[in-house]
């Protein structure tokens, strides 16, 4: 028993050297657990990310995409306007409200457009002020608008009665 000790000693071992090697698979199996939670967690949270709605109206962003696109479904289109660089705050408070991302969904094509990139659009909607929504319908020249900011709760009022002047029900 001496000599074993003393041959420990003399390359420097320690004593309780049989001890740490004991503890060292409780320690991989702690970081091996610790890891598998951790995959668990971000997996889930990958998963709610990617199947949840989103948090906005799903916008057709080319015109001509759009229309063709409302002409195959027979649905009015949802034309918002705005400019890239002008602060886009009110319209995602409007374009998130859940109410009214279901209410456009449910009833048109919606199609946005940034009229600093798209010139051409907005010059066929005489639009010039921002944001700005028309609905009209994709064979048709005559659109329906504009209907300007309007706070989440007052918009699909406003949207409906640009509805009444199309001639469309409102339900």
């Amino acid at each position: 028993m001496e000599e074993k000790e003393s041959e420990r000693n003399s390359r420097n071992v320690p004593a309780d050297k049989g001890l740490q090697d004991m503890a060292s698979p409780t320690k991989k199996n702690s970081y091996r657990t610790v890891g598998i939670v951790f995959l668990i967690f971000f997996g889930f949270i990958a998963i709610v990310f990617l199947t949840q709605d989103s948090d906005t109206i799903n916008w057709i962003e080319d015109y001509d995409v759009g229309v063709e696109t409302a002409k195959q479904q027979n649905k009015p289109i949802f034309v918002g306007f705005y400019k890239s660089y002008i602060p886009t705050k009110t319209l995602e408070e409007i374009y998130s409200d859940q109410d009214i991302k279901e209410f456009i969904e449910a009833r048109f094509v919606p199609i946005l457009i940034d009229a600093a990139k798209n010139p051409e659009i907005a010059k066929l909607y005489n639009v010039n002020l921002y944001p700005a929504h028309y609905i009209k319908r994709p064979e048709s020249s005559e659109a329906f608008g504009p209907l300007g900011y309007r706070p989440p709760l007052d918009f699909i009022p406003a949207l409906k009665g640009l509805m009444t002047e199309m001639g469309m029900p409102d339900e």
